[in-house]
Parts: C-alpha cells; sequence; structure tokens
C-alpha cells in the first residue's frame, strides 16, 4: 500500500504534468514546433530556424509584433496582409510555402518551409566577389520568371534584392522569400514603399510614388549588376537619382545594355519583365553550373578600372 508521502508525491507529479501541458496549449508555439536559433532580423519583424515536432519537417519561424502587422479585409475577415499574399502565391513552384500562422501575445506568427541546403544569394555572391555571367544570366533568368508567376497571382513582391532570394546548392535553383513588404497588384500609383531604400526606383525618392511593375524591373537591375559586378550600384538616394553607372571591363556589352535599360531613369523606358526575357544577353549561352561562380578578385589583371571606380563593399541597405 502506498504510503502518505507516495501518494503525496505522485499528485505533485500529476499535477505538474498538468501545469507542463496547460502551459504549452496556452503557448501554441512552443506546444508545436522545437525554436532554435535566430536565422535573421529585420525592421518588422525576427525569424527563427525550429522543427515541426509533429513531423520533425525543419521550419522557419517569422515573429511580427502586432502593431507593426499591416492588415486587409477579405471575405474571411480582416486578415493579416502578408499571409493573404503568401496564400495567394501558394502554387508557384519557386516560392517559400506557408505553413500555418496565428497569433499569440500580441504577435503575428508566420510558419514557413525552411529548405536545408540553400543559402541566400547576397551571401552566394558576397563570398566570391561577383559571379560568371554564364550562371548570372541562368540566375536572372530564374528571378524574373519567378516574379512574373508571383505577378500573375495578383502580387507585387516590392523587395526584391539578393538577401531575399535563397540558392539550393545542390540544384541551383532559386527560391523567393519574404513577402512582409509586398502588395496587391494593381495598374495604379504606389504611394508608400515597404521595400529597402537603395533597391527603390529614382521616382520613388524624388516624387513619393510608382508604378509597381516598372519599379520591379528597377530592382532586378540593381539585382543583375550585384551579381555581375559583385556589389549594388547606388548606396544613397542621391546616387540612385543620378544613375551614373559604372561598369568593369569583363562584362560583355550585352549585360551592359541590360542592365542600363533596366536602370532607366525614367519609369516609361524601361523594358518589361518579357521584354528583359526576349533581350540579347538572355538568349546568349547560360549555365546552372554553381562552379562557375568566380571570384571577381581572380580577375583584376583584366579590370582597368580598381575597386576605387566600384561601389565599395558595405551594407546593401535595410527594409524600410
Amino acid at each position: 500500500m502506498p504510503t502518505l508521502v507516495q501518494r503525496q508525491l505522485s499528485t505533485t507529479t500529476t499535477l505538474n504534468r498538468r501545469s507542463i501541458k496547460t502551459q504549452q496549449n496556452s503557448d501554441p508555439l512552443k506546444a508545436r514546433y522545437l525554436i532554435s536559433h535566430k536565422v535573421g532580423s529585420g525592421g518588422f519583424a525576427d525569424v527563427y530556424a525550429g522543427i515541426c515536432k509533429k513531423n520533425g519537417l525543419p521550419v522557419a519561424i517569422k515573429v511580427i509584433p502586432k502593431k507593426r502587422m499591416r492588415e486587409i479585409t477579405t471575405p474571411e475577415g480582416k486578415l493579416p496582409l502578408e499571409v493573404v499574399l503568401l496564400k495567394r502565391v501558394a502554387k508557384v513552384k519557386n516560392v517559400i510555402k506557408l505553413y500555418e500562422y496565428f497569433t499569440h501575445n500580441d504577435q503575428l506568427i508566420i510558419v514557413l518551409e525552411r529548405p536545408e541546403s540553400c543559402c541566400d544569394l547576397y551571401d552566394f555572391i558576397s563570398e566570391r566577389g561577383g559571379i560568371d555571367e554564364r550562371l548570372a544570366r541562368d540566375f536572372f533568368k530564374q528571378s524574373v520568371q519567378i516574379l512574373q508567376d508571383v505577378h500573375r497571382c495578383g502580387v507585387l513582391h516590392r523587395d526584391v534584392k539578393d538577401e531575399n532570394f535563397l540558392v539550393d546548392m545542390k540544384t541551383g535553383e532559386l527560391l523567393l522569400i519574404d513577402f512582409g513588404s509586398g502588395a496587391l497588384l494593381h495598374d495604379g500609383i504606389y504611394t508608400e514603399f515597404e521595400g529597402t531604400q537603395v533597391y527603390s526606383p529614382p521616382e520613388w525618392i524624388t516624387c513619393r510614388r510608382y508604378f509597381g511593375l516598372p519599379a520591379t524591373v528597377w530592382s532586378l537591375g540593381i539585382l543583375l549588376y550585384d551579381m555581375v559586378v559583385g556589389d549594388i550600384p547606388f548606396t544613397d538616394d542621391l546616387q540612385i537619382i543620378k544613375c551614373q553607372l559604372k561598369f568593369p571591363e569583363h562584362l560583355s556589352q550585352e549585360c551592359i545594355n541590360l542592365i542600363t535599360c533596366c536602370l532607366s531613369i525614367r519609369s516609361s523606358e524601361r523594358p518589361t519583365t518579357e521584354q528583359c526575357i526576349q533581350s540579347d544577353w538572355l538568349k546568349l549561352p547560360h549555365s546552372r553550373d554553381l562552379r562557375l561562380a568566380t571570384s571577381l578578385r581572380l580577375r583584376k589583371d583584366t579590370v582597368k578600372s580598381n575597386a576605387s571606380s566600384l561601389v565599395s563593399n558595405g551594407s546593401r541597405g535595410n527594409s524600410s
């Protein structure tokens, strides 16, 4: 027969288990996921690596203060705009997938897929000082095609940059992430900007307004320059407005022409994404061989303009 002490210990253990279970039920994040380290931080959110307890899948957990959350009215009621955008692009192949979302402790929790064989394009470019045009052609074409698919879903990403593309290091495929600055796509003028300032078009700097698709093409021009040169062309508003581009000699004329067209100061003179796909540069041979990623530092002897003639390596800017 159990003694009084044994019965008390048993009762205490049971109560402790119930207390732990109650705490887990009141915190759905800890109840469903094992949370590891922080993998990213921005102006509006922190992102953590995690594991789903139910199936062991790696996940990215984005935590956004509710006061920073943008909402939109839908037939289902008011929903977080980022969630609405992620649902719209759910069937686009090379876009990060939404698993679930919920609110807890005045925070919006968005749980996303976390591919384990990937690194972001910012790190990929930075570690190499720039990439070979054949690989850049493949990456750029992928970027444009992904964005075209996103646009067909009625979504404007608005933060197209190297940090928001992941490179699958096994296949060379790109994956678009982070729709936190996005908006619903429309033909009218946008009068607010949620992306990264150094990727923003000159019309936003000067007039505080822009059309969605031409602004995307401008960002693609910045991205392509970044790929083949090793850094972005502009670091402040004045440089964006002046739009004075400097190119190293190793670049092909076709590449320079495409970048220059995408970075036209007048938005009406920029090509469409379809015209980008049909450009002479993208008709040249391309490759998805990641071994073609070659540091520009190895080609210094072929470049007359030294590092001082290019924008110095530094921060690529933060999302506004």
